[in-house]
């Protein structure tokens, strides 16, 4: 099972749109996932155990050393949108720890 995180300023409709519609995507293509939405001051780099975190806000650099971080913008915008949900896929397949 992956685990991914979303994550925005607030954590709250924001993550929470890009949270379904990551959640339908990965159902889709056959990927289980624990799609969990997050506010960016909730979490700490040390506690992070996301395959992927995708990312409505600018992620400080220290998350990119511990897990992939996708622009999530484009989920709310539509602009690059299956770009982005192609690029999560290949991080949580290219994954080989369950």
């Amino acid at each position: 099972m992956k685990n991914v995180y979303v994550v925005c300023a607030t954590g709250i409709a924001t993550a929470a749109m890009v949270r379904l519609k990551v959640e339908k995507f990965l159902q889709a293509d056959g990927v289980e996932a624990n799609v969990t939405q997050y506010r960016v001051t909730e979490l700490s780099p040390a506690r992070v155990r996301a395959d992927a975190i995708v990312a409505t806000t600018q992620m400080p650099p220290e998350y990119h050393e511990v897990a992939p971080v996708i622009n999530g913008m484009s989920l709310l915008t539509g602009v690059g949108e299956q770009e982005s949900l192609q690029a999560l896929l290949d991080v949580l397949k290219n994954d080989k720890e369950d």
